[in-house]
């Protein structure tokens, strides 16, 4: 099928700029089909057009895309683009099922996909036999569903034959755990194994006396926030995640999960457990007065009004030695003074909060007189 003149000089790189941003901008006359191939070569890539492009793209009515991405379509490009910047369920529907779309597409959009379409890619087999990396990734989609999650380990296995007879006993360990109630729904959505990124690599590095206190901690049975000491089962559980699964399960988990992750030694561990959205001020305060947890979950504590409008978050927060001095020095005015003269006491802490309080307390003793 032909293209219009214009479309075709841009994808050639013959388009003057100012042409170029009209065609882009929806502004020159071409046809709808013709003009979705022009929006995909500026919205797929970092060029000069692509926030106009991608502006554009994203006001146009769903009917008129439906009706042009109903049929075949050579290059796929535009379905790559609908995937990718739409999120109309009916619209990415008619996509997926387009029959030029490929398995390449696919795994490039997934990520951004919502929830309730994510099973129509999983239903296609021979997209995700070309590529089973599709699988993973909807292993790994935050707005999976449970029974997604379960099914593409059950194809990984009957299909592709990618699970080991080990670790496939240990999902379904979990998944009879989670259905009898005993673990947390999270742990079926857990992805598999999988070697450590750099970046979880390097945040397992922690200061010495920050790791003896950990390894002192490892001695005592782990409790909760509420002094309550957590199943062993679930311990021992955990002690066999990867970091990769650890880091799901923190996003994800339950109380006692939680509890049990905010004492690991990686970062992004850490990091997603207090970033949890069933997380509990209970917990926030027990986490605040923490002297192994990583510096930054501190800083995500302290830079939330919510949690810093409760007295025990904030008293933990600057008792606390780990907590950045400049934190600290922020919020230590908001003490009672009962708890600030424990503060001055306090030789853990840096020498210049102390001194600050110090001098505070005198200020409103001079005051009083």
């Amino acid at each position: 099928m032909s293209m219009h003149p214009i479309v075709e000089r841009f994808l050639q790189g013959g388009l003057p700029e100012p042409m170029v941003m009209a065609l882009v901008g929806g502004g020159l006359p071409v046809p709808t089909r013709d003009l979705l191939f022009a929006l995909a070569h500026a919205g797929l890539k970092e060029t000069p057009y692509t926030k106009r492009a991608l502006d554009f793209f994203a006001t146009m009515p769903e009917s008129l895309l439906s009706g042009v991405l109903a049929d075949a379509i050579e290059p796929p490009t535009p379905l790559e683009l609908v995937l990718c910047h739409r999120k109309e369920p009916a619209l990415l529907e008619a996509v997926l099922l387009n029959p030029s779309l490929t398995s390449a597409i696919v795994e490039a959009s997934v990520p951004s996909l919502p929830g309730a379409v994510l099973e129509i890619v999983l239903n296609n087999q021979v997209l995700w036999m070309e590529r089973p990396r599709i699988l993973d990734l909807l292993e790994e989609h935050p707005e999976g569903e449970y029974v997604i999650k379960r099914r593409v380990n059950e194809f990984r296995f009957d299909v592709l034959r990618l699970i080991p007879e080990e670790v496939k006993q240990q999902r379904l360990e979990i998944i009879d755990e989670v259905e009898a109630g005993r673990l947390d729904r999270a742990w079926s959505e857990l992805p598999l194994p999988k070697e450590k990124s750099k970046e979880e690599a390097e945040a397992e590095d922690e200061p010495e006396e920050v790791a003896a206190e950990r390894r002192l901690l490892a001695q005592k049975p782990p409790v909760d926030d509420q002094g309550q000491e957590i199943n062993l089962t679930l311990t021992q559980r955990v002690m066999k995640l990867t970091t990769n699964q650890k880091i799901m399960l923190a996003i994800k988990g339950g109380k006692e999960e939680r509890t049990l992750l905010i004492r690991e030694s990686n970062r992004l561990i850490q990091v997603n457990v207090i970033r949890n959205g069933r997380i509990t001020e209970g917990e926030v305060a027990y986490i605040a007065q923490m002297r192994t947890v990583n510096e930054e979950v501190l800083r995500i504590i302290s830079n939330s009004r919510e949690w810093m409008k409760k007295y025990p978050i904030t008293k933990a927060l600057v008792m606390n030695p780990r907590t950045p001095l400049p934190v600290a020095m922020t919020h230590f005015k908001r003490l009672y003074e009962s708890d600030m003269k424990l503060l001055i006491k306090d030789r853990n802490v840096a020498e210049l909060l102390r001194r600050e309080a110090k001098r505070l307390v005198e200020m409103k003793t001079h005051g009083k007189g």
